[in-house]
């Protein structure tokens, strides 16, 4: 009996805290949710640690938005003649410093860095 419980606690803990849907790889879309839970499952972390993840990715793209990176026209020619290129150091003290993300500026470029393989996951950046 108790051997049984033992295993069975086991094997939720084994359970994924999230799940990335295969079928997107190379579809071009970015996705908040599914960009946390890549990360999240890529660095090992734990169902509590998705909410951090998120809140570095929201920063970033708030980052993006104030540094003039991203464009509402995703076809739009000054953004691929931008001479505006995303400094990462700059973009972990905006996270901490304006967004305040409870993180430290190692695991916000692990995050960052590791965000990099979702976007060659769905086709966006070649390897």
């Amino acid at each position: 009996m108790v051997l049984s419980s033992i295993l069975s606690f086991l094997g939720c803990k084994n359970e994924p805290i999230c799940t990335v849907n295969e079928n997107n790889a190379g579809k071009e879309v970015y996705d908040l949710d599914e960009a946390t839970c890549f990360i999240a499952l890529k660095l090992k972390k734990k169902k509590s640690d998705l909410n951090l993840i998120r809140d570095a990715l929201i920063a970033e793209e708030n980052y993006m938005n104030k540094s003039g990176l991203t464009s509402e026209n995703p076809n739009s020619e000054s953004e691929t003649e931008s001479n505006t290129e995303l400094d990462i150091n700059q973009m972990v003290e905006y996270a901490l410093n304006e967004e305040k993300v409870d993180l430290t500026k190692e695991e916000l470029i692990e995050i960052y860095d590791t965000e990099i393989e979702y976007l060659i996951f769905i086709g966006v950046v070649g390897e």
